[in-house]
Parts: C-alpha cells; structure tokens; sequence
C-alpha cells in the first residue's frame, strides 16, 4: 500500500521486501528460445511428449499459465506415466489458483518418477504457499536429499520458509550454503539482505545486494535488492534510479514498478506513482495488488470515485483481502460514507486473523467512527 495521512494515523506501514527478487532473474529471450525450438518439434512430431512438456515450462517461466497448462496436459495425454509432466502440470494449477489439483499432480509426478527432484521442491512450495511452513521445511529437506546437485534452489526456498517462522539463524545458514553451492548468484545475497533489512541493519544489506550486482550485474534482481534498501533508507531518489534500471532490464517485472510507485510518492509525486500502477495493471490485469496500489496513489490524489473503482476491482479479484478491505474502509471514511466504511471494517474483522495491521486499523476505524 502507499502510505498516505490518513494510513499514518490509523498505523498502516508501507513495506516492500525482497521475496520477489527471484523473479527478476528469468530470462525471457531463453524462454523464447525454448518456445521457438520446441514448436518446431511439435509441428514435426505432434506425439513429443517431451517437447511439450519443455514448452509449457517456458511458458510457465514467462507466466503464460494457460498455454502452460495446455503443453503440460498434453504431455500427461500423450504420455500418461510421464511424471516431470505432472509437475509441470501442477505448477501451472497453483499458478492459476488450484491448489489441490496442484499437490494432487505433484504427489502423482513423485510416484512415477521418485528420482526426480524437483517435484520434491514443487510440493514443498506448494506447503509454503498454503502456510504450512512446517511441511514446507520438510519438503525442501527431502528434495535436498533427494537430488543434491539441484539442491541450490530447494536451500533458498527452505531458508524463506524459515525466515517465514521467525527463525532467521537457520533461514540465514541456507542462505549461505546455498551461496557456496553456487558462488556465481545473487540471489541468495538478496534474500539475505531482506534478513538484515528486517533487523534494521540497513548497511549490511545493501552490502548483500551490492554483492548481488557484483555477481550477475546484467540481472535485475541485485538491482531491485539496492533500490528496496535504498527505499527502507528513505533514500527514495536513489531507490528510483535503481528501479529504473530493473525496468530497463526486466521490463515485465511487476513489483518493480509497484516499489517504484512507493517511490514516488515518498517524492510527493502521486501521478508518476499512477503511472507505474497503470502499467503494472496492463502486465498483470487479473492480479490485485497493482488495483490496490493505484488506489491509495488516487486516493493520495483526492480522486476518490477513481480509488473507489480500484478498490472495488482488487475485491472482486481476491474478496477476502484483509488489507484492501482495510484501506477501502478508510477511503469511505473520507468519502464520509461512515455506514459502507464500518461494513468494511466488521469484514475485516470477520476473517481469520491473518493481517494484523489490517486488523489493527479496522480495530481503530470502528473506534474513530464511534
């Protein structure tokens, strides 16, 4: 969310971590190439099983969820016992939505082909996904023993679920033998920075994601890492050089545009945080978070039937979502609409407990409006 006023005052903190750094190491143009090469194949022996199952990876890499799960599906089809296909398949469900359908092709991609790793690491995610950070932990161990030269990713993801319980010792070990497993990434740096962030040890983690831009200087993610600790440092001119660099390099990395609207505002200019949510909208339409964000921008604005419309978008996309339930609550309470206000607010504090400065701010909205 950008935090405006009337946040401040009801207790709502802007953050932005580096969970997502990761992302901004996909390579589209490889993925392209994959897709070129992969098609070809199929045009010449539509029977491929592995072939579409190559291609609905890439697709998967390029978040192109529905040809994704088409390619994988099609592979099951022609080849029923083919278990990296299951995987395939289930990581274009959860990425749709699907979880049960996922775990259930991730169980099945492990019971026909036990030595293939990274089903393991798919299923641990799928864990981490729902919460279940205790399997997830116990899923990424597992992949680790399972297949231990692709274990890189699995320590990664298994030190994120860590750092998901609080316990940053052992998230912070992972994250360094992940880095000594594979010397040349950054991604583990950027992870641990967010560690170091979190600590308030700011230093030390734009050290890490210097690190990060000394290891792969042509990839976003050490890039997005500096702009994120350079934002936490109130450093918010710096923050948007670094982010214009992520765009340049990853012009479809979502978040960056998202952060570098929380840039701009930190900078009082509200209609360039719109613009970097209008086009976080256009890569991402059915994703909530870039309606929200553009929301509180217009809101900041004074455009409230604008915010209201965003608002009301990122609901229907994602219904129970404490926090943009919450600040929908707080721009009805500028609107001077108290009754739809308190309504939001009772709806947040009818959901599981999930958020608790969304809850905190419902708490204190009820109270305000009493």
């Amino acid at each position: 969310m950008i935090c405006g006023s009337i946040g401040r005052i009801f207790g709502l903190v802007c953050s932005v971590t580096m969970a997502a750094t990761v992302v901004a190491h996909a390579d589209d143009a490889s993925n392209d190439r994959v897709i070129a090469e992969k098609t070809e194949i199929i045009a010449a022996d539509p029977t491929n099983a592995t072939a579409y199952e190559l291609r609905g990876e890439a697709y998967y890499l390029k978040r192109d969820w529905n040809r994704a799960f088409e390619d994988c599906n099609a592979a099951i089809r022609i080849d029923p016992n083919f278990g990296r296909a299951y995987n395939c398949r289930g990581r274009a469900y959860s990425a749709k939505g699907n979880r049960d359908r996922a775990m259930a092709d991730y169980n099945e991609a492990i019971r026909l082909d036990p030595a293939y790793g990274p089903s393991y690491t798919s299923r641990a995610l799928e864990y981490f996904n729902k919460g279940d950070f205790d399997l997830a932990i116990a899923g990424f161990t597992e992949a680790i023993e399972r297949n231990p030269k692709q274990a890189y990713s699995a320590l990664l993801r298994r030190g994120e679920a860590y750092e998901a319980k609080g316990d940053a010792d052992r998230a912070v070990a992972d994250y360094t033998e992940a880095m000594q497993r594979n010397p040349a990434a950054g991604a583990p740096y950027e992870l641990r920075s967010n560690i170091h962030a979190g600590k308030g040890e700011l230093d030390a983690a734009l050290d890490d994601c210097n690190s990060s831009v000394r290891l792969e200087p042509d990839k976003a993610g050490g890039h997005y890492c500096r702009a994120v600790v350079f934002l936490k440092k109130d450093e918010a001119d710096a923050a948007i050089r670094e982010f214009d660099e992520v765009t340049r390099m990853a012009p479809t990395f979502v978040s960056a545009y998202l952060a570098r609207a929380l840039a701009w505002h930190k900078m009082g200019d509200d209609k360039r945080a719109v613009a970097d949510c209008d086009e976080a909208v256009r890569l991402q339409p059915t994703n909530a978070t870039p309606y929200k964000r553009r929301a509180a921008a217009y809101r900041e604005l004074g455009e409230h039937d604008r915010a209201l419309a965003d608002y009301n978008e990122a609901l229907r996309i994602d219904p129970n979502n404490q926090d943009t339930l919450a600040n929908r609550g707080l721009l009805y309470m500028m609107m001077s609409d108290s009754k739809r206000a308190r309504a939001d607010f009772n709806s947040v504090l009818a959901l599981p407990p999930t958020d608790k400065e969304a809850m905190d701010t419902a708490r204190e909205g009820l109270g305000f409006l009493k």
